[in-house]
């Protein structure tokens, strides 16, 4: 399972960061080019984004490694690459994984899909170092499957939610598996009753071991919500379910589409979703929900103009003190990032945006998770596009970078998988999760025709 790979590690020592991060050059790492590799499209689709800075782990010794030489991440520098692991596709599979989360001790689960001639749902359980325990494939039936989020619980089980396409439509689809061997507790289908596809979001679990699952359902012909639900972890039974519809286009349109949510510490939920205006423009949407479900108890749209613009969530954490972080992009035309702190009532605390992160020459930048450490800083993370300048070759890398809840950079990272060809591989980073030994992120690598799974730890 494990693989060469090539590490640019960002210890400020890029002036334009410094001010944001708070840390300039301090001589920790190997000043050393970026990596020769290269990618081949955009990110979130499979096929995009990259990143450039240092190799090494900021001990000066212009390895990988994690800082005191004995692997297991203890001293090592902030953000630091930590393990990489993948698994070849065999008989022609594209295999990606979508979303992680990670255990007490460090083991962690993954969800994606898995195809040959059509598209298979994929869960996982690894190992803290990537070692792969088991993996199960849930076939619904000919259409395009996949598992789209993953919670563990208590008890070491996992929730997952996905799109089990068993006929013309796509149903939402929540199962509660063992941890142990991967076996079917209970599964809930939300059907689709009219034309068109209900579509997963995300799967968190409440601090009172209550599954909260969102996602986008369709109401009507022309009519798309924001869907949002509770479950009972013992059996699947909703405790309530809520939507959110935006206003109807002038073409007798209305498609919302939740994406990531985040349970709060007093029972209520922030989920991240994206609201039709018109067919020029979307604005990216954070939503309170509150303990008991019902409407909308506020909702924030921070990019909203009369420009045309496509925005997209780039996912939600909630912070111990009830706040929220909220990630979106710019989609289209210039390219825009923002990190905004929300404050339990909706109001917009600090924003962070592509000035704190983007460096030359990379470019493409996405986000595709948030996550809270334990040692109370939010984690970021997506892919982004870097090049070699002037050579017309160009890669996709992954990013992580850890960030005070005050707003003050602590540490950035990006990486990539490192094959044998002139032409380097794309990896990619599609969902991020904390536990206790940092942040695992999970995703793919395109190498040429060929494509891999790839799970990663960063200190």
């Amino acid at each position: 399972m494990r693989s060469s790979s090539t590490t640019t590690a960002l210890f400020w020592i890029l002036a334009a960061l410094g001010p944001a991060w708070g840390c300039g050059d301090d001589g920790t790492g190997s000043e050393t080019p970026a990596p020769e590799t290269s990618g081949d499209g955009d990110s979130g689709d499979g096929d995009g984004d990259s990143g450039d800075g240092d190799t090494g782990d900021g001990d000066g010794d212009g390895d990988s490694g994690d800082g005191d030489g004995d692997g297991d991440g203890e001293g090592a520098e902030p953000c630091s690459f930590e393990f990489e692991a993948t698994q070849m596709k065999t008989n022609g599979q594209i295999h990606a994984a979508f979303d992680v989360d990670v255990g007490p001790t460090g083991e962690f689960v993954a969800v994606g899909r898995i195809a040959n001639d059509s598209s298979d749902a994929w869960i996982a359980k690894f190992s803290a170092d990537g070692e792969m325990a088991w993996e199960q494939v849930v076939d619904g039936g000919g259409g395009y499957d996949f598992a789209s989020g993953v919670a563990l619980d208590d008890a070491g089980d996992l929730i997952v939610v996905g799109s089990l396409q068993g006929n013309t439509n796509k149903d939402l689809w929540i199962e509660k598996r063992s941890g142990a061997d991967g076996s079917t507790a209970w599964t809930v289908m939300e059907v689709s009753n009219f034309d068109g596809d209900n579509e997963p979001g995300d799967v968190e679990l409440g601090a009172d071991g209550s599954i909260f699952v969102s996602g986008s359902v369709r109401m009507g012909d022309d009519d798309t919500d924001v869907w949002v639900r509770k479950l009972s972890s013992a059996d699947g039974a909703a405790a309530w379910t809520a939507t959110y519809s935006g206003n109807t286009d002038m073409s007798g349109f209305s498609i919302d589409k939740g994406s990531q949510l985040a349970p709060a510490p007093d029972g209520s939920v922030y989920v991240s979703a994206e609201e039709g205006v018109d067919f020029e423009t979307r604005d990216a949407i954070l939503l309170e929900f509150g303990p008991d479900g019902g409407a909308a108890q506020w909702k924030l749209a921070p990019g909203s103009s009369d420009d045309p613009h496509i925005h997209s969530s780039g996912g939600v954490a909630a912070g111990p003190d009830g706040e929220a972080y909220f990630a979106m992009v710019q989609a289209n035309g210039i390219e825009r990032l923002w990190l905004h702190r929300v404050s339990a009532s909706g109001e917009v605390e600090w924003t962070m945006t592509e000035d704190d992160f983007v460096y030359e020459p990379t470019r493409g930048w996405s986000i595709t998770g948030l996550d809270i450490g334990a040692d109370g800083n939010l984690t970021i993370g997506g892919s982004l596009r870097n090049e070699e300048t002037g050579e017309g070759i160009d890669w996709s890398e992954v990013w992580v970078a850890n960030i005070s809840r005050a707003g003050q950079g602590v540490c950035i990272e990006a990486h990539t998988w490192q094959n044998e060809h002139i032409i380097p591989a794309s990896t990619f980073n599609y969902g991020l999760a904390e536990g206790p030994g940092g942040t695992v992120v999970v995703g793919e690598i395109r190498d040429g025709p060929e494509n891999y799974l790839w799970v990663g730890g960063f200190n």
